[in-house]
């Protein structure tokens, strides 16, 4: 036995080097406690399928043999399926979940991605995808992308016709567009939060990708809590309508004198108005005081355009809004904007949201408004 045992030790006193590509695949894709592991790794080192061998195959369904089983589990690998990986499946059902997961901060830019992957197939219709993303209170700062679920994983290498250095300088129009993400939010500080919108006409498969911005240190671990859902697209045809897109109402009071709306807007076309309207109710607030609505537009195409209105006001459906109280014009894509207006008694207004006229018809968009009143004294 003695021959054995000194090659076993020679074997074994080895360090294996784990920061190698495919070690790392391998280490993201196994289970804990499992004797084997079946892994289907794309040649860009990216885990496309898993199975705890304990578990096979009832873990994939019912099949009438072991055989068929296995092939569609190949199968379903290669279609982006990624069975036996926890992909988070969110349905009418169950719009929203949460996911606790941590990043790095890398060496080169693009060499190291946390990724979340998100099925949104049951949004037959569609839908408006939202991650609200906190990041833990470690020196990691966060850099989140969302992409389509076929799209390939940045990598440290340059894609052929773009600029290295523009590739990881990661601030160019040559860089968004070899990016291809469909909406993004960078430099989340520690313990701050950061918000992703995403409006999509079909169901679809996401990657939401998480990795350390280098100016907050090279190898830095953060935290992050993502909350992630789905809220149905309510379909019309495009074209300019008093019916608007959707219409919400808010109640403030004294106890309850801040709300938030998720909501959508349509680009009418130059010269037209096409409002999703909110309705908001400050009758409580007798005496007067000041109404202030911060909006924050989502990352897609369209910019917004936001209009005040009193309560009886007819809302136009072309031209300038002249009968509007107040206004914030033209809020781009991933940007903020507030409108402010002091009343002297509690009424009910109209907030219209609609894409600015320099904006694709037809283009949708969303939109955060968080809304407030503060009492007159």
């Amino acid at each position: 036995m003695r021959e054995p045992i000194t090659k076993r030790r020679e074997r074994e006193g080895k360090t294996f080097d784990t920061s190698h590509a495919l070690a790392q695949a391998i280490m993201k894709g196994w289970k804990k406690g499992s004797p084997v592991d079946c892994l289907v790794i794309s040649p860009e080192f990216e885990v496309m399928g898993g199975i705890d061998y304990n578990f096979f195959p009832e873990c994939l369904g019912e099949f009438e043999s072991r055989g068929e089983a296995y092939l569609f589990f190949l199968k379903a690998s290669m279609e982006g399926k990624r069975p036996g990986l926890g992909t988070l499946v969110l349905t009418p059902e169950q719009p929203s979940q949460e996911v606790v997961d941590t990043f790095r901060s890398p060496v080169a830019a693009h060499q190291d991605y946390t990724v979340v992957y998100i099925d949104t197939t049951a949004f037959e219709a569609g839908g408006t995808l939202t991650a609200d993303i906190q990041v833990g209170r470690d020196n990691g700062i966060g850099i989140f992308h969302l992409l389509d679920g076929d799209k390939k994983l940045p990598t440290e290498k340059a894609p052929d016709g773009i600029d290295p250095e523009e590739w990881n300088d990661q601030d160019s129009d040559e860089y968004e567009k070899a990016l291809g993400a469909l909406a993004k939010v960078w430099g989340i500080f520690p313990g701050e939060t950061g918000h992703i919108m995403y409006p999509f006409d079909r169901g679809q498969r996401f990657k939401l990708c998480a990795t350390g911005d280098q100016w907050g240190g090279i190898g830095d671990i953060n935290a992050f809590v993502a909350k992630i859902r789905v809220e149905s697209l309510e379909e019309r045809p495009i074209g300019t309508s008093q019916t608007p897109l959707n219409e919400s109402s808010v109640l403030l009071n004294a106890e309850k004198s801040k709300q938030e709306v998720l909501l959508n807007f349509r680009a009418p076309g130059r010269d037209y108005q096409d409002y999703t309207v909110v309705n908001i109710d400050t009758t409580a607030f007798e005496g007067g005081g000041v109404l202030t609505v911060d909006i924050r537009v989502g990352n897609t195409d369209a910019s917004g355009s936001f209009d005040l209105f009193d309560s009886d006001t007819e809302l136009p459906t072309e031209g300038i809004p002249d009968e509007a109280l107040a206004s914030a014009w033209g809020i781009k894509p991933g940007t903020s904007g507030t409108i402010t207006h002091r009343f002297e008694r509690g009424t009910v207004f109209k907030l219209g949201a609609t894409g600015d006229w320099f904006s694709k018809k037809g283009d949708i968009n969303v939109f955060v408004a968080k809304i407030s009143v503060e009492a007159a004294d």
